[in-house]
């Protein structure tokens, strides 16, 4: 089962709050989005004005990939959803990231809709990447989750726990990347992580300290 990029963070967030202890009851869910001009403002909610007041917007409607808002920068926004009720993903991609990454992440959030089974979304996922239907990124890709509005779980799978709004944080796609490289001595060194270190898929995640609207994280 493929965990969330950011799966083994928010993981030790969850089981640090007691409020973010209980697994999903209402699993499964399939995702829909919410009127038009509601979904564009949450999914823009995701990354600062400077990148999202230029980004197209998209979404999944009844499994069919639509687009809400054209875009004038080349990047991209959308709002991810897994099958448990609930769950909000506000997400915006540089260029190379609407490109590469939202490709799969649009992927995901239409065959869920249809309520295809999560592990056999993440075999046609690699299948879409085995057949070059999906492309790793060939620069930095970056995924911007900087809405205070998101409600993440753990994992896609029913056993994924609530965890809310986690921590406004960036996800640079970095293929090989590795602590090592980034010259830490760990998986995790304070605001930064290594997602799938040494993979085509390897993330370098960095917490932020505020939102996307400004607003600072309220510590626990």
């Amino acid at each position: 089962m493929r965990l969330h990029p950011f799966a083994a963070l928010i993981v030790a967030s969850a089981t640090s709050s007691a409020g973010a202890q209980s697994a999903s009851t209402n699993y499964p869910v399939k995702p829909a989005p919410l009127a038009d001009s509601a979904e564009i403002a949450l999914a823009l909610t995701a990354a600062p004005d400077d990148l999202s007041k230029a980004a197209a917007v998209y979404a999944v409607k009844d499994g069919k990939v639509i687009t809400l808002r054209t875009g004038t920068n080349g990047s991209a926004c959308m709002v991810a959803r897994d099958f448990h009720g609930g769950s909000l993903y506000p997400i915006c991609f540089n260029p190379e990231g609407a490109r590469t990454v939202l490709q799969r992440e649009l992927m995901q959030v239409r065959m869920r809709s249809l309520g295809v089974p999560e592990d056999s979304i993440d075999k046609a996922v690699a299948a879409a990447y085995a057949r070059g239907e999906l492309e790793a990124p060939k620069e930095i890709a970056l995924a911007y989750m900087m809405s205070p509005k998101q409600v993440l779980f753990s994992e896609a799978s029913k056993n994924g726990r609530r965890v809310g709004a986690w921590h406004p944080h960036l996800m640079f796609y970095m293929p090989g990347a590795t602590p090592a490289k980034l010259g830490l001595g760990g998986a995790s060194s304070g605001p930064i992580s290594v997602s799938s270190a040494g993979t085509p898929n390897a993330e370098v995640i960095v917490k932020l300290p505020q939102w996307a609207d400004g607003s600072p994280v309220k510590q626990p």
